[in-house]
């Protein structure tokens, strides 16, 4: 929404931080016109800015709109408080428009302003306390319970934490843009204040190093389940390299090299494995996860790129930038990380798979680890799992009343198959879950085949899939069926044996629950006769598909009406006549991105005698579609943003039209 109306001075910060020239600007704005590759992206290629300055310019102009006229209204504060002539001003201003920098910077370097009258000024304009570095010392709390990293790359000093209120201080109102996320991450509220001060990174190394003592948080390893990890656990070192591990497929001629090689090898994951064992590491994990815990995100991204690797949070579907880990901290990090998930730190050429027991608060998470080697290093995704937050039924999914009614009707059919159908990430296995939540685990026999097993039920038998044991889902679909089961969920169709066994399976008496990768329901059908499934047993067995899209919904803290243009409503399909719509202006709620938790959009197409009829004739999606008088995703999506619980631009996000 706010990236389609950007400022035509778009850029003009990085050119004012001095962080590039105008001329390169220019020449990466008039590259994008000629290849349509966006002009910031062509400045990170090539190296002339960081990912993070991006990120900063992006939050400065298009979130802290009170900030973008500063220039001019810090000349004219510092006018009203006696420390420039108007005439000085003028003359500073001229000069400011040939070169394109920052005004603080040239009075500093001409010598018409000090740091502190530039402090004073900001403090007057904006609205903040102004509070002298000198006399602001910081506590070992605030220090402790912030990541130097965070700070630095944030650009504030911690001063003092009172339960969840942070007190900081800053340099420059642009650092208000990035406190924003911080606050978002560390699940602080944070305060701010203006001081001066010359070099704040100098100044955050002194107050950083002057902390000493290391906490050594105890396992809890109480419960029986499975492991519960804490994140802030400090490991010996020994415990994680097999210093005894030589390499397969040696050459006996060059057993001296090769052992030379590889205790240069052991030594530097050594090194590794100590920097994780660090208080400052284990304290930057411990808060990247526990952020991620305080948004409400879903995913975590640790993505390396050059200079250094984004974090990036998952937050209602769309990630988010949140911080950067500096080059020299990389390695350890992802050590530390997979070290808590029981992964090999020695491995860094295959892809791993492991998981993080945790705790956080009154919730406890099972965490997904997957590495993945590329070309610039590790890259590590966490997929956060609250294991306390399991629907309780189908009445949570977000349905419409009717359709409620029939997919409630539809779970209660003895026996059949009922597909959930949907990209990654659309809440299949949420549906799925809250489906099985209707099942009396008292009377019926239930038994679920995942992959991964994702929360764990009360009540139901849940098998892991393993297809490194030949633990397939074909095969343990077979085995299955011989166990006497009345409700079988099947996590995944992905092949034309799987999609057999489990049409037979709900030919033979048992209601299967299972997932197809398709667009919408009425595909469903023809990606199973792709499969090879003849269509009369399509036609047999199947009971219902349901079509699903999780999307967006407004903030309601900040949710605003506006008229519609005629363009917009023709796009979204509906009446010219239509005189208000809604969307979200953006606030600290929902760090200012208009949105604020997400619902289903769904679509039920029930297999009735008439469309049976359609499938056993192989009729093509859109007959089947028409003969069921299908209400669509996007007729169920157009009803609620005429309602106003969805934004018009996350229609067109999600929906295809």
């Amino acid at each position: 929404m706010g990236a389609r109306k950007r400022n035509v001075n778009t850029g003009e910060n990085l050119v004012k931080q001095d962080l590039i020239t105008r001329d390169e600007l220019q020449q990466a704005k008039d590259a994008e016109a000629d290849t349509g590759t966006p002009w910031y992206k062509q400045l990170i290629k090539q190296q002339k800015v960081s990912f993070s300055a991006i990120e900063d310019m992006l939050k400065y102009e298009f979130h802290s709109k009170a900030t973008r006229a500063v220039d001019t209204s810090l000349g004219e504060t510092l006018v009203q408080m006696g420390v420039l002539s108007p005439e000085t001003l003028d003359e500073v201003l001229a000069i400011q428009k040939k070169k394109g920098r920052l005004l603080g910077s040239l009075l500093l370097d001409s010598g018409y302003a000090t740091g502190v009258d530039i402090a004073k000024a900001f403090s007057a304009q904006h609205d903040l306390p102004y509070v002298p570095m000198k006399k602001t010392r910081s506590s070992a709390e605030a220090l402790e319970a912030i990541p130097q990293s965070v700070a630095v790359k944030n650009e504030f000093i911690p001063i003092s934490l009172t339960g969840d209120r942070l007190d900081v201080l800053i340099t420059s109102p642009q650092a208000l843009g990035r406190l924003e996320g911080a606050g978002v991450m560390l699940g602080k509220r944070i305060h701010a204040s203006i001081t001066d001060c010359a070099d704040i990174k100098k100044e955050l190394i002194k107050r950083y190093g002057k902390l000493s003592g290391d906490k050594t948080p105890t396992v809890d390893n109480s419960r029986p389940v499975r492991k519960i990890v804490d994140i802030t656990e400090t490991i010996e070192v020994s415990e994680l390299i097999d210093n005894s591990k030589v390499m397969e497929n040696e050459d006996v001629s060059n057993v001296d090299e090769l052992e030379i090689e590889d205790e240069q090898e052991s030594a530097r994951f050594e090194d590794i494995a100590q920097a994780a064992s660090g208080s400052s590491v284990i304290q930057m994990v411990s808060t990247i996860i526990e952020g991620a815990v305080n948004s409400g995100a879903t995913d975590i991204h640790l993505d390396p790129q050059e200079p250094e690797m984004r974090v990036r949070y998952r937050i209602d579907g769309v990630l988010h930038d949140i911080m950067s880990i500096p080059e020299d901290l990389e390695a350890a990090v992802i050590s530390r990380i997979k070290i808590i998930a029981e992964l090999d730190i020695t491995d860094t050429r295959h892809p791993q798979d492991g998981h993080i027991g945790m705790e956080v608060g009154e919730h406890e998470f099972d965490v997904r680890v997957a590495s993945l080697p590329t070309y610039l290093g590790e890259r590590i995704v966490l997929r956060l799992l609250d294991q306390t937050s399991v629907l309780s039924g189908i009445r949570d999914l977000g349905l419409e009343k009717e359709d409620e009614k029939q997919f409630a009707n539809i779970i209660e059919q003895p026996y059949g198959m009922i597909l959930v159908t949907g990209p990654t990430g659309s809440g299949k296995t949420t549906s799925l879950y809250a489906a099985l939540n209707q099942k009396n685990v008292m009377t019926d026999s239930i038994v679920t085949l995942e992959d991964p097993v994702e929360y764990q039920l009360s009540g139901i038998n849940q098998v892991q899939i393993d297809n490194d044991i030949d633990l397939t889902f074909a095969n343990t679909l077979r085995a299955a069926l011989r166990q006497d089961i009345d409700v079988l969920l099947v996590g995944e169709i992905r092949d034309s044996e799987t999609a057999r066994i489990a049409i037979r399976a709900a030919m033979t008496g048992h209601l299967v629950f299972s997932t197809l990768h398709t667009n919408d329901a009425p595909e469903a059908i023809s990606t199973l006769r792709n499969m090879d499934v003849p269509a009369y047993l399509i036609s047999s067995a199947l009971t219902a598909v349901i079509g699903q899209r999780l999307i967006r919904t407004i903030c309601e803290n900040c949710r605003a009406g506006f008229k519609p243009s005629a363009s917009l409503l023709k796009s979204l399909s509906l009446p010219a006549s239509t005189k208000k719509l809604f969307r979200g202006n953006g606030c600290d709620e929902c760090y200012h991105t208009g949105n604020r938790g997400r619902t289903g959009i769904f679509e039920i197409l029930e297999i009735t005698e008439p469309i049976r009829k359609l499938i056993n004739e192989e009729a093509g999606p859109d007959k089947i579609m028409k003969a069921a008088k299908l209400k669509t995703m996007a007729m169920r999506c157009r009803q609620k943003v005429k309602s106003g619980s969805i934004n018009p631009e996350e229609f067109l996000r999600v929906i295809r039209t």
